[in-house]
């Protein structure tokens, strides 16, 4: 039996928290030395460790965990409240990008398949690395963290349809839509069902648990249940943990649960999730011209949606400052990318220098949001002190 997975995991622990520590140093997101680390120990530099089933395993047990945690945080009076709002502020940001990218890509390539492509795979938010943020700056309760939180999911329901778009692009068809969107429905019909009965269940269970002590293992039970539900059913498995957190964490005892959870998920999976993301960035040959379209691709990516959903934030009346802060917040790139271009590589819709492209701009993207985040609010903090 092959007992390097032991290895690995221990090493990106340890590095992981070695980076962060120099991040938190120089005022910079824990986040950051989490996806320096993968880069670092990864197949780019080090080629120490190669992403494994184990690993990616793990890591997507922590993606499932944080966002477990992040519906922990959230009000669902508040969050049904202003849906509406996150419906408009994720429309805006998906309408622009997919303009942007689509018209911005012809300045590598005329094919137009592969330019929808471009405009379709930087649609997608990846809320998971935001929340980390979030939660460091203790802005997750915040109405930016509610709202970035929000449209996220909205978000994460069209980059699904995309995905269904690019998987089916060889044999399009109009039944292809109509049966996902049923699925996307029956899914949150289902979620709706279960979280009324076990919100029902888990109040009973507390008032004989009264130490708290079985309501953190029925917990994760239930969000790994609830995720896995939703991946059978088309739609991301982080919603799904998302709406289990929704529910345990508006119970009576949803925050001492929280507590007891948190630590494992920031000592191990946190760190296994950011690290996998660094190690998907492999050794690369490509041209000056390519990283020159690397680079400007990295930066519509972040533009078109600090605007898109800047611009939705406003229509649902947020201020300037705040507007700024859903739009950096909902600019990071992560899974839903990573998926929609690994799919279109194996159908041949996309080819390798593509797939390289899409994997480096999400990498770049994903280090440069978490540090525009941060920024956003010492700013907005820097504001406050200088009016008292």
């Amino acid at each position: 039996m092959e007992y390097k997975y032991l290895l690995d995991i221990g090493l990106i622990i340890l590095v992981v928290k070695i980076f962060t520590m120099i991040t938190q140093k120089i005022r910079m997101p824990k986040v950051l030395g989490g996806l320096i680390a993968g880069i670092v120990l990864g197949p780019a530099i080090l080629n120490i460790v190669q992403n494994s089933t184990i690993l990616e395993a793990l890591s997507k047990f922590g993606i499932i965990l944080i966002m477990f945690l992040a519906g922990m945080e959230t009000s669902i009076k508040k969050f049904i409240a202003d849906s509406n709002k996150y419906v408009t502020i994720a429309i805006m940001g998906v309408i622009l990008p997919f303009l942007m990218g689509t018209i911005f890509s012809f300045i590598y390539t005329q094919d137009l398949k592969t330019n929808l492509f471009f405009g379709a795979v930087i649609t997608a938010t990846s809320v998971s690395i935001t929340v980390e943020s979030l939660i460091e700056m203790k802005k997750m309760k915040s109405s930016v963290g509610l709202a970035i939180l929000g449209a996220g999911v909205v978000d994460d329901i069209i980059g699904i349809l995309f995905l269904t778009i690019i998987m089916n692009s060889q044999n399009l068809q109009i039944a292809t839509f109509v049966i996902m969107l049923l699925k996307v429905m029956l899914f949150f019909g289902m979620a709706l069902v279960l979280g009324l009965v076990l919100f029902k269940v888990f109040e009973k269970v507390e008032e004989k648990d009264t130490k708290t002590e079985q309501m953190p293992t029925y917990s994760i039970a239930f969000a790994l249940i609830l995720a896995y539900l939703a991946e059978k059913l088309g739609v991301s498995g982080i919603i799904g943990a998302y709406i289990a957190g929704l529910v345990i964490g508006n119970t009576e005892k949803g925050r001492k649960v929280k507590g007891k959870i948190d630590l494992v998920v920031h000592m191990i999976f946190s760190p296994m999730f950011f690290a996998s993301v660094g190690l998907n960035l492999g050794k690369t040959n490509l041209t000056i011209s390519t990283w020159m379209f690397i680079f400007l691709f990295t930066a519509i990516t972040i533009i078109s949606k600090i605007i898109g959903n800047g611009i939705g934030a406003k229509l649902c009346g947020y201020s300037n400052e705040k507007a700024l802060q859903i739009g950096i917040g909902m600019a990071t790139r992560g899974e839903v990318a990573l998926i929609m271009a690994d799919e279109a590589e194996k159908i041949g819709l996309i080819d390798e220098n593509v797939f390289s492209i899409v994997i480096i701009t999400v990498l770049l993207v994903t280090l440069i949001t978490p540090i525009l985040l941060h920024c956003s609010f010492k700013r907005k903090n820097r504001i406050e002190v200088e009016n008292l």
